[in-house]
């Protein structure tokens, strides 16, 4: 009959047993069963009814107490790695053997460099691994925050608080696998050149739990040194924060120069990045208008034999400044005042001025002031313009003198021819207003002209004809002026005047007493 021991510990067993005549024992033999349990000892009871013979009583009973054989079962917490992800660690608590009763495990969490609340939440538990089985499974949450972490464990800590175990305090760990590790970034950055100093900032996507360090460094690019300081320097993102800032000086210079650009590149010395070598670029904006491109305006004497022009622009630029140029008659022509010319200037970088020079002709033409243009053609370079042009003035050296000639005439010659000249030829019509004036000759002796006098361009005398009077007195040699008043054309005086002797052709008069 089954007592603390059941069907499962021995066979089930009925059977006749016989002591014979004048015998005092017989064995009875019951199978019993060896599992895996652990158990406490467990008995069952052997009931006999005498069914033949002679006895004193009828219903005998023995005991068969079993002893077990399978050592005390350990308990183990199971070590389990998850992602931040996954919402819950599950945790087998487990015997390694069978035990015939309830094993009741007291489970807590224990920080180690996971915390709660910012990595899991602290949890307390009973785990109960029922008689016959070994594991049961106890779930604590975990967070899944936006922070960049290492790897991180806390412990899942038991005592067991009832059942048969060789062991009483088991513990497991939870390892956490982060996934935030932050990427870094510097950011690109475009400043005006006038802003004196550029702030790069220096960034992970999300925060970490240490501090992120950074070495930065500059590096040449279309902007060069001459445009911004050099600067090596250490950036540090404190844990939980995810931006700082690099001051890097701009300079302000007075160069035109188009956008220009150098990089901000890191290396990560320390913190959990997943990338280690960020870099970004700062685009510096010109705040330097174009420069205006101007051939200046020159007077020059003719005798100088050249004229010096300057092409400049107003701002230095940072690319050389290629101008075409090329010479224009105005009033001055080639080849009579000056050379014609065409060049090619080029401005270097950096500078504002070069000179162009043009043949000026040294002729002996009375001449007014006359001009002609430099022009120029912007072929290369950065201006506001591009067809800028300048004048040459030449001022004359050959302005003529005008003279009315002295003549002596014999009154019989019938006219006077008198010169009307200037010193060298003119490049115009030099016109004169030509009028006698009475002396010691009257208008008895000659015939009062008023004439105009017109000296052609490129020559230098006309004659004026004035009548001489014939008479019979016998008389001295006679004058008298011939005057202008130049009324067109460049001279140096405007009044010049001639005087005319008339000699006398008639004899000493005889004298006769009659």
């Amino acid at each position: 009959t089954t007592g603390t021991a059941g069907t499962d510990d021995y066979t089930s067993t009925t059977v006749t047993a016989t002591i014979p005549a004048g015998q005092t024992t017989v064995n009875v033999d019951i199978p019993i069963t060896d599992d895996i349990l652990d158990e406490p000892n467990e008995d069952f009871t052997v009931d006999g009814t005498v069914t033949s013979g002679n006895t004193s009583n009828t219903d005998p009973s023995g005991t068969v107490t079993i002893t077990d054989n399978d050592g005390l079962p350990m308990v183990t917490i199971g070590d389990v790695t998850v992602d931040e992800t996954d919402g819950t660690a599950t945790i087998p608590v487990s015997i390694d053997t069978p035990s015939s009763v309830d094993t009741v495990v007291s489970i807590t969490t224990t920080n180690v460099d996971a915390t709660n609340p910012d990595d899991y939440t602290t949890t307390t538990v009973t785990a109960t691994i029922p008689a016959g089985q070994t594991t049961v499974n106890v779930t604590v949450p975990i967070i899944d925050d936006v922070i960049g972490e290492d790897t991180e464990t806390f412990t899942v800590d038991g005592t067991v608080t009832s059942g048969n175990t060789s062991n009483t305090d088991p513990s497991g760990t939870v390892t956490i696998n982060d996934n935030d590790t932050p990427s870094i970034v510097i950011g690109d950055v475009t400043v005006d050149e006038g802003a004196g100093t550029v702030s790069v900032p220096v960034s992970i996507s999300n925060p970490s739990d240490e501090d992120t360090v950074v070495s930065i460094t500059t590096t040449t690019g279309t902007a060069g040194t001459d445009d911004y300081t050099s600067t090596t320097v250490t950036a540090t993102i404190p844990a939980g924060q995810t931006t700082v800032n690099v001051d890097i000086p701009i300079t302000d210079d007075i160069l035109d120069e188009p956008n220009e650009d150098f990089t901000v590149d890191g290396t990560v010395t320390s913190g959990n990045t997943s990338n280690t070598d960020p870099s970004g670029t700062v685009t510096i904006t010109d705040n330097d208008g174009l420069p205006m491109v101007t051939i200046g305006d020159v007077t020059v004497d003719e005798t100088d034999g050249t004229a010096t022009i300057p092409v400049s622009i107003d701002t230095p630029s940072s690319v050389d400044t290629v101008v075409s140029i090329t010479t224009t008659n105005v009033d001055a022509t080639n080849p009579d005042d000056y050379t014609t010319t065409t060049v090619t200037a080029t401005i270097p970088a950096g500078q504002t001025t070069v000179n162009v020079t043009v043949p000026i002709i040294d002729d002996i033409i009375g001449e007014d002031t006359e001009t002609f243009t430099v022009d120029g053609t912007v072929t290369s370079g950065n201006t506001s313009n591009t067809d800028p042009s300048g004048t040459v003035t030449i001022n004359d050296n050959d302005t003529p003198s005008i003279v009315i000639g002295d003549v002596t005439v014999d009154e019989g010659a019938g006219t006077v021819s008198v010169p009307v000249s200037i010193s060298n030829p003119s490049d115009e019509d030099t016109v004169v207003s030509i009028t006698t004036t009475t002396g010691t000759a009257g208008t008895d002796d000659y015939t009062s002209t008023t004439v105009t006098a017109t000296i052609p361009a490129g020559q230098t005398t006309v004659n004026v004809d004035i009548p001489i009077t014939d008479d019979i007195l016998d008389e001295p040699n006679e004058d008298f002026t011939v005057d202008g008043t130049v009324t067109s054309g460049n001279t140096s005086n405007t009044d010049p005047s001639g005087t005319v002797t008339i000699t006398d052709n008639d004899g000493l008069p005889m004298v006769t007493i009659g």
